[in-house]
């Protein structure tokens, strides 16, 4: 339970041999090839080898079709599932099968040629939509719109803002030209429509009379007949549209058997991807390519053994200071779902320590004292039991199932001790529905009843995980040769607020002084000089108000637990008021629900922020880089069995 040992391996190998040992190392999983920025800026090795290039921006277009396909097919045949994904086991020849390829790309091809009639159509009807708007204020005129007048008149369609007022337009039409009248076709929230006839020798006349009332021409151009005619031309060509696009919505929807294929695929495609963008931190000069990363020290033998069958120089040593080593952290399966705790924070640098093993008892009881409802913790227990058993998490999610479970124990635990069962919904029911008054559940400690002896147990808790933080870092100085400097920085304070607790026990002031002449006399011994280390004692002082606040902070540990049971006891309240059993059960239910989500996100947060803010500012150096090796990552398989011939 640590932080694994890393070696540098350096290889030199034949470009002939390339992309069978890249299909070796993702089978392997236990190489991580670092970017050549330290190659790349040195003109020796620049003189010599270049960067190899791959073929990643093909495997991305292809993937990028295989998204939009998906996507398609989840659109218009909807796949009957669950939330979680349940994947299934599959050798790698299935998953690089050459001929599931060509099945996969043709149905990819065809979908997405029927996504795109789709798009077009969808274009096209929004076209006809908007011409059989502009049409619709003209279906009572029964002229065709190409017609612009006679031999001797002029037929001009035009509209006008709702808001103009109608009667001194047409007086102002009257007065400019008496040749000319307004004839009213349809209006709507919007606008006023109209036809204006004129003698042709005063069209020009009228318009300039009507554009002071915002009257503009409406003109359909390339239209001919009447506006009804041209609607029902174009709903029959909007149909005709609509029975082309359910022919396409059909044609992919015909794949939907091969939805589970195309998944494959794109777990397929997302290893290809990841070897090509592997093989873009190669360098190479034709002949031969070299790469430098890093391999666990435990995986050395095995490494060695398979590159055997190569042919290639390589070396694995130990790392250098100033190496940027990555952080791969190891714990058994108790311990490991806490990685997702530390990982949300930062992990640890290569020279610390893994906290997995420290955080562990904390955080669970943590969670477990905050929430501390037996039901509570019975309900994320059977949860997360039955995730583990029908959807078999990987990764992230098995990790957050294996902490549920965990948190789950101590919350039902915690509960026991503190007397809850959704709150106190046992008193109640006995007492509201079964009239017997008095039934009480046994508690050591209880929120409700004794908030301050719960709060003093917090804060003596919350001292506890201080002193285990420091005696870390007590610890990893001495690890790292500098045990002098690990104890000046914390036996002083365990000596100054020894003197606190002086004046408690002698009622006199005078221990603190005792306490306060150590830290000035220590805190400084980093400085170099006698003055200068004089004030950073003095200034260390100042930390007295960071030390107060980080031992307060544990109060919310008595918060939270106070949170859930009073929520839990008011829903109980509410239930119970009018002496409804039925009323009872839908209260019950839907607040216990609310308890139970608000407070598990709020205790999460709070546990983590124990450990992040109060314990790792003790002794936690953050900033790991991850070791992220080339290796099998699928969403929806789990690659076993026979190897690629």
């Amino acid at each position: 339970m640590a932080i694994v040992k890393m070696k540098r391996l350096r290889l030199v190998g034949l470009n002939d041999q390339k992309d069978k040992l890249l299909d070796h190392l993702l089978r392997l999983g236990c190489v991580a090839v670092n970017e050549p920025n330290a190659q790349l800026s040195d003109p020796e090795w620049t003189s010599l080898l270049r960067r190899d290039e791959s073929l990643s921006a093909n495997v991305k277009a292809d993937l990028s079709n295989l998204r939009t396909a998906l996507e398609g097919l989840n659109k218009y045949a909807p796949a009957k599932g669950g939330l979680f994904i349940k994947r299934k086991n599959i050798t790698e020849e299935e998953l690089f099968s050459p001929e599931a390829q060509k099945i996969n790309l043709a149905a990819v091809e065809s979908i997405n040629e029927n996504l795109r009639d789709i798009a077009q159509i969808f274009g096209q009807q929004n076209r006809i939509a908007t011409q059989k708007a502009a049409l619709q204020p003209w279906t009572s005129l029964d002229i065709p719109l190409e017609c612009e007048g006679t031999l001797h008149t002029s037929y001009i369609m035009g509209a006008c803002p709702a808001a103009v007022e109608l009667q001194a337009m047409e007086q102002d039409l009257i007065q400019a030209c008496e040749e000319a009248c307004l004839f009213p076709i349809s209006s709507d929230e919007e606008q006023n429509y109209f036809l204006l006839i004129s003698h042709q020798n005063v069209a020009d006349a009228a318009l300039a009379a009507l554009r002071p009332h915002s009257f503009s021409v409406t003109r359909f151009k390339g239209m001919t007949g009447t506006a009804i005619s041209n609607i029902d031309q174009l709903t029959q060509e909007f149909n005709k549209l609509e029975q082309e696009k359910e022919a396409a919505i059909n044609n992919i929807a015909a794949y939907k058997d091969l939805r589970g294929e195309l998944q494959i695929y794109q777990d397929r495609l997302n290893q290809e991807l990841s070897k090509e963008l592997t093989q873009e931190r190669f360098l190479t000069n034709g002949t031969v390519f070299f790469f430098e990363g890093w391999v666990p020290a435990p995986e050395e033998e095995k490494l060695s053994q398979d590159l055997s069958d190569f042919t290639c120089a390589y070396e694995m040593t130990d790392p250098e200071p100033g190496d940027a080593v990555p952080t791969l952290l190891k714990n058994n399966s108790v311990v490991e779902p806490m990685n997702m705790v530390t990982e949300m924070y930062s992990l640890p640098t290569y020279s610390n320590i893994d906290p997995n093993p420290l955080i562990f008892p904390f955080y669970v009881f943590f969670f477990g004292l905050m929430f501390a409802d037996i039901a509570y913790g019975l309900i994320m227990v059977a949860a997360c039991i039955a995730l583990k058993i029908f959807v078999k998490p990987k990764g992230g999610l098995r990790r957050l199932t294996g902490l549920g479970i965990l948190v789950g124990i101590s919350t039902t635990i915690c509960g026991y001790f503190t007397g809850s069962c959704f709150g106190d919904a046992i008193p109640v029911i006995n007492e509201v529905f079964l009239n017997n008054p008095g039934v009480e559940m046994w508690s050591l400690i209880n929120p409700l009843n004794d908030p301050m002896g719960v709060l003093i147990f917090a804060i003596v808790v919350g001292v506890f995980h201080l002193i285990v933080g420091q005696c870390s870092h007590i610890y990893v100085c001495f690890r790292d040769k500098h045990g002098l400097d690990g104890i000046l920085d914390v036996v002083p304070w365990w000596i100054f607020f020894a003197s606190i607790g002086g004046i408690v026990l002698t009622g006199k002031f005078w221990p603190i002084f005792i306490g306060l002449g150590v830290l000035v006399l220590t805190q400084g011994h980093s400085k170099k000089g006698i003055f200068k280390k004089l004030f950073g004692g003095i200034v260390s002082l100042y930390d007295v108000t960071s030390w107060l606040s980080d031992i307060l902070s544990y109060s919310r540990l008595m918060a939270l637990m106070l949170a859930t049971a009073v929520i839990a006891s008011v829903v109980n309240i509410l239930g119970s008021l009018n002496g409804s059993l039925i009323m009872f059960a839908i209260i019950f239910l839907v607040g216990h629900i609310f308890n139970l989500g608000i407070n598990l996100v709020g205790t999460y947060v709070h546990a983590a922020r124990l450990q992040y803010l109060e314990f790792f500012s003790k002794f936690y150096e953050n900033g790991g880089i991850p070791f992220r090796p080339l290796r099998y990552n699928t969403k929806y398989v789990d690659v076993v069995g026979q190897e690629i011939k």
